[in-house]
Order: C-alpha cells, then structure tokens, then sequence
C-alpha cells in the first residue's frame, strides 16, 4: 500500500493540525516519512534507513512509542501523549484514529503456541488511555474504546466498549 508524495504531504499537513502535541507531530512526521520509504520502492527502502534509525531512536527509545515502520494506518491519526503506545506491525489502522497514552494494539498466543491475527480497526475509531485490543478481532468504524478496556471479541460499528473484558455499554 503506497501512496504518492503529494499525497503523503497532504497527510501530513492535516495530521499536523489535528495533533495539538508537538511530541506527537514529531512520531506521526517520523513514522510517516518512514513508512512512505519502506513502501514505495527498493530504491526508498534503503535511502531510508536513516530515517528508520532517527525513528527508532526517537519514537521508541526516547518517546517509549512501538508503531512498525510497515504498520497500514490511513489519513487523520490523532496521537495524544503517546507513552506507552505500542501497536502490532501486521495490524490495519483506517482513517481519522485517535490513540491515547498506554494503548496496545497486538496479537495473542493461541493455545497450541502459535500466534494469532492483529486487529483490523475501522475508521474514526477512538481508544481511551491504556485500553488494549488484541487477536484476531475487527473493530467497527465510530466505535469508541473506553479507558482500560480489553477488547478480545468484535466490536460493531458506532459502540461504545468498556470493562475487563470489554461489553457494549451504548452507541455513538
């Protein structure tokens, strides 16, 4: 999934507005240039482990922020603090996200020791401080997960989740 260098630009100028965090213009700015070069070509896949290094270093080691330079997350993302924030590389973020401070994002261990599938999130979906998702699930578009909630189980479209495990307690 590669997209072209005017529309990375357009991305970025969009996410630097609604990201109010300078820290977090900072990760989307790295991630998005990284991302842009691990995708597009051979050629930019390794013009770019420069920038995969300043990512590294910043994003993970000084910011504490795990997000794989190969991770598909659409246009819009909204980061706020960021701390803690750690999303599995094989997992599908769509458009106009937000991901609070404390947020994972991964896959399981299945009972025979094999690893599961990473959530599939749909778009305009908003996660509370320190909630998880994980396994194999699909996250509805509008949905919002509230803080602290572990989602195992599908998530439908405009549901608000809450709980250990997370249950539907309304709608958006």
């Amino acid at each position: 999934m590669s997209i072209s260098l005017p529309s990375l630009i357009s991305t970025l100028k969009e996410e630097f507005k609604e990201n109010i965090f300078f820290k977090s213009k900072i990760i989307i700015f790295l991630f998005r240039l990284s991302n842009y070069c691990a995708t597009k070509n051979k050629f930019t896949l390794i013009l770019g482990i420069p920038c995969y290094v300043l990512y590294i270093f910043v994003a993970e080691w000084m910011l504490g922020v795990e997000i794989p330079i190969k991770t598909r997350i659409g246009k819009g993302l909204t980061i706020y603090h960021g701390v803690g924030l750690v999303v599995n590389g094989c997992s599908t973020i769509g458009n106009y996200c937000t991901l609070r401070q404390g947020v994972t994002i991964g896959n399981k261990v299945n009972h025979d020791g094999t690893l599961s599938n990473s959530p599939i999130i749909g778009d305009h979906v908003e996660f509370g401080a320190n909630a998880t998702a994980i396994g194999p699930i699909r996250i509805g578009d509008n949905a919002v997960i509230g803080a602290g909630s572990v989602v195992t189980k599908d998530v439908p479209a405009n549901s608000v989740m809450a709980g250990v495990p997370a249950r539907i307690i309304g709608t958006r």
